[in-house]
């Protein structure tokens, strides 16, 4: 398999807007009712920290990661903890449950928040 490898400014793009668009959705899914659009949402949210930690690892010259495992992995090389506490709690709370259980749990509000601080934290990193 090739993979082609993206520029770190076109992933901090993507994750810009993942976000925007997850967040959107997430906020007028929970206003209508509509569970879809809050998973649909969620997925989205989950796959800007996937961007943006795609983009810092990049940035600090390790290879792209291809699986959450090899995140965290190249994140711990790093000495990224909080990047790895809010990339498990986007794993688990949106991606897991709210995607692919179809549960919106309470710390779902949080680990948006958690992805929202990890784009603002990886932005001031790479603009060094």
């Amino acid at each position: 398999m090739v993979l082609t490898m993206v520029a770190v400014r076109d992933h901090l793009r993507s994750a810009e807007e993942f976000y925007a668009m997850g967040l959107k959705e997430f906020e007028e899914g929970r206003r209508s009712g509509d569970l879809l659009r809050m998973r649909e949402g969620c997925e989205k949210v989950f796959h800007a920290y996937v961007e943006v930690s795609s983009a810092l690892i990049q940035k600090r010259g390790l290879r792209e990661p291809e699986s959450h495992a090899d995140r965290m992995e190249s994140l711990y090389k790093l000495d990224e903890r909080e990047l790895i506490q809010a990339g498990d709690d986007a794993f688990l709370y949106l991606h897991k449950y709210a995607y692919y259980d179809w549960r919106i749990l309470p710390k779902v509000d949080e680990s948006i928040k958690g992805v929202e601080e990890a784009m603002k934290y990886v932005r001031r990193k790479i603009a060094r």
